[in-house]
């Protein structure tokens, strides 16, 4: 015979504790796009789209989900259209992934740069797609995060320069590493991999992080 448990307020309490658990990891990754000559935070932050090889990076990344009705991992970004509309999600029987990308969020007004600004700023790894005829400095976009830089630049030849900026050495992680070439079509894949990968070697330096 099967006793069936009493409703009381400590079960509530304790499911309602359990449905909030998550049973994947789970990472929010920034990406953030540079046009030619855009050298400080303003001109970066207001762009509302790239190029069309970023474009293409862009959708080659995820699903894109509608943030009103998503109901998996958000990395923050609310329903109520704040942080734009959509964000490229990806998710496997291992993880979710949530894009915080500028080029999708509002950035008009000085209150929706500092709100897109707060997501950018909190996230650990940057995707940075520079297209600049100088190297991307690290303090253009200013954030307490920003521990592994992923920046991609474009070269004449059709191919991709990935370089990787990191705050410490004292955690590894691929595929790529720094000055890589690679080309458009294993371009996505290999960098979504690096910044997973990334991201999870951030958070094992955390003592209560149980991947």
């Amino acid at each position: 015979m099967i006793d069936s448990l009493k409703k009381n307020e400590k079960l509530v309490r304790e499911l309602k504790h359990l449905d909030n658990q998550k049973c994947r990891e789970t990472h929010k990754i920034a990406l953030i796009y540079v046009g030619l000559n855009q050298e400080d935070k303003l001109s970066i932050l207001s762009n509302k789209q790239g190029s069309p090889a970023y474009e293409a990076f862009l959708q080659a990344l995820g699903w894109k989900v509608d943030l009103k009705s998503h109901m998996g991992f958000s990395g923050g970004l609310q329903a109520n259209g704040s942080n734009g509309a959509f964000a490229p999600y990806n998710a496997s029987s291992n993880n979710e992934i949530i894009f915080h990308v500028a080029t999708m969020m509002p950035g008009d007004g000085e209150e929706e740069q500092l709100r897109k600004l707060r997501h950018l700023g909190n996230d650990e790894v940057h995707i940075i797609w520079s297209e600049h005829i100088r190297e991307y400095r690290h303090g253009i976009i200013p954030t307490e995060f920003g521990d592994v830089l992923l920046i991609i630049y474009p070269l004449e030849c059709g191919l991709y320069r990935v370089q990787i900026k990191q705050k410490s050495k004292n955690y590894y992680f691929g595929p790529l590493y720094d000055e890589t070439v690679v080309d458009s079509i294993k371009l996505p894949g290999l960098i979504k991999h690096t910044a997973v990968n990334a991201s999870r070697s951030l958070h094992l330096q955390e003592n209560f992080y149980e991947p």
